[in-house]
């Protein structure tokens, strides 16, 4: 069996409402899809979401990026997963998004052609469901508490706040102590600040203040550079310390655990590069002790599946953060329909068991590209 071609399908897709972090808003989703094709007529969806703040990548330069890659599959096995990632390696260096875009496809196609889960191509299943907090965006005080106290009536037991407001620091605190006396003390609360607090003595103030209120972790509280910083962060404050944009892959994983920069590391599939690259920072982590969480940079069904498989395949993966599919007014698969409240199972099937609407796909396709041989 070979790789017969490739299609690459940029969309943009409507949020539900629009996402706010500290450096920036996003209206809707910007992602793309990538679909391979066998001799035998069995196909794979991938998807690539990016986020130039974190990996450089953009929308219309993933897109472009996936069309200089694509042509290194063709005529290809596509059982042969590994050896394609070091192929496409070869031809670019960095471009993690693009690169994952090819790896989900592959192990979707891979599983197809098994008859197998993704899940059990990456080793098997070590729980039967998974469990998500849900985001909420940057705003007032009052409006991420009505949010927080909305979203715990539809079931969510944890919240996860977007803060870091870095000319209002003590907003931060504010928003974190309205969430908490909004929900009570039984609901979880993590904090992401995506690196907004900067510098190491800003942050240790920061996170000692919103202690009180008893946040599971603060992530990325300095810039992603700043590794020693983050390790002071973490001896300093109290709350246990996530690394989000400071690790993109395995490599990065390294150096933060040997600088004891955190407790927990957001393995992002769009960062590392794909499954694979997913397994290799995994094991640095656990080799370690350090905590995984499989989190999002907020994508549709394809990658949101893939993620969800590679959460429920690894015993370290402490949280998952799939929540892209909930947040979406139109996805193009179903993949919601699988979450209950807070509670996420996998369909059933081989692959990733997650197939693109075509209509969907019509709707809000900004361009589709076939390549072949």
């Amino acid at each position: 069996m070979r790789i017969t071609g490739v299609e690459i399908v940029p969309v943009k897709l409507p949020l539900l409402e629009p996402f706010v972090v500290s450096y920036g808003t996003f209206p809707d989703l910007a992602t793309v899809l990538v679909r391979l094709e066998t001799d035998r007529g069995l196909t794979g969806w991938g998807e690539g979401t990016p986020d130039p703040h974190v990996t450089g990548e953009t929308f219309e330069g993933l897109a472009a990026t996936l069309r200089h890659l694509a042509p290194a599959l063709l005529g290809r096995d596509p059982l042969d997963r590994s050896t394609a990632m070091r192929l496409l390696g070869s031809r670019v260096a960095g471009v993690p998004t693009a690169k994952a875009a090819l790896d989900i496809a592959l192990h979707d196609l891979a599983g197809h052609v098994a008859g197998l889960p993704v899940w059990a191509l990456l080793g098997g299943r070590a729980r039967e469901t998974l469990s998500i907090s849900r985001v909420i965006s940057l705003k007032s005080p009052e409006a991420m508490a009505i949010d927080a106290t909305r979203y715990v009536a539809a079931g969510f037991r944890t919240v996860k706040l977007k803060v870091g407001d870095p000319r209002d620091i003590r907003g931060d605190m504010q928003r974190v102590a309205a969430v908490r006396e909004a929900i009570g003390a039984d609901i979880g609360i993590k904090i992401d600040v995506n690196g907004a607090w900067r510098t190491a003595g800003v942050a240790v103030g920061a996170a000692r203040g919103i202690a009180t209120y008893e946040p599971e972790y603060v992530e990325q509280p300095v810039d992603r550079r700043d590794l020693e910083g983050m390790a002071e962060v973490r001896r300093l404050c109290g709350v246990p310390v996530m690394a989000d944009e400071a690790v993109l892959d395995a490599y990065d994983a390294l150096r933060a655990v040997r600088v004891r920069a955190c407790d927990l590391i957001n393995i992002k599939l769009m960062k590392c590069g794909g499954l694979l690259a997913a397994l290799m920072l995994n094991a640095v982590a656990e080799t370690a002790g350090v905590g995984c969480q499989i989190g999002t940079m907020v994508e549709s069904s394809v990658a949101s599946a893939a993620g969800l498989h590679l959460a429920l395949a690894l015993h370290n993966a402490a949280t998952v953060e799939m929540g892209g599919p909930i947040m979406l007014a139109e996805d193009v698969s179903s993949l919601r329909a699988y979450y209950e409240r807070n509670r996420i199972t996998v369909p059933d099937g081989p692959g990733l068991a997650v197939e693109p609407d075509e209509a969907v796909l019509q709707r809000y396709a900004v361009a589709r590209d076939w390549i072949t041989a």
